[in-house]
């Protein structure tokens, strides 16, 4: 069994297919090649350290379940000095100190009336609040 040793500067192009003569291995100096396996095979590295994850999101630390629209992405259309909701962000938390940013999600109560092609938010459509994941279903409209 003889093995194919690579060695000094060396360039391969174009369509090769290397091996040792009578089963031997492919190597860079005294070093095997990695090759590319089926996940099914033995493995490569049988020593790796574990991997880390990142600890779950905090919860908040004012986990009060008031949610304000501070933000429509529409500032064209109003009802009275308001301007109407078609998405946007959210904010939860303490009054006047909300701490944790949301997305007002597209309209499901609304697929019909629309501001530049996005339908209008109305009473009972959501928003996601950040990081957490949680939902915020809107029962009031904001309309003085």
């Amino acid at each position: 069994m003889a093995d194919l040793v690579l060695e000094g500067v060396l360039n391969l192009e174009g369509l090769l297919t290397l091996e040792g003569s009578s089963g031997g291995k492919v190597k860079v100096g005294s070093n095997e090649v990695l090759v590319e396996v089926l996940p099914s095979g033995p493995p490569q590295c049988s020593s790796a350290s574990p991997v880390i994850l990142p600890p779950p999101p905090a919860p908040p630390t004012q986990p009060q379940p008031t949610v304000w629209i501070v933000n429509s992405f529409n500032k064209t259309v109003k009802a009275g000095t308001q301007a109407i909701v078609a998405q946007g962000m959210a904010m939860q938390g303490m009054t006047g100190a909300p701490l944790w940013p949301g997305m007002v999600l597209p309209s499901t109560g609304n697929p019909t009336v629309t501001i530049n092609n996005i339908p209008i938010n109305v009473v009972n459509d959501k928003a996601a609040i950040f990081p957490s994941g949680g939902m915020a279903t809107f029962n009031s409209s904001g309309q003085m």
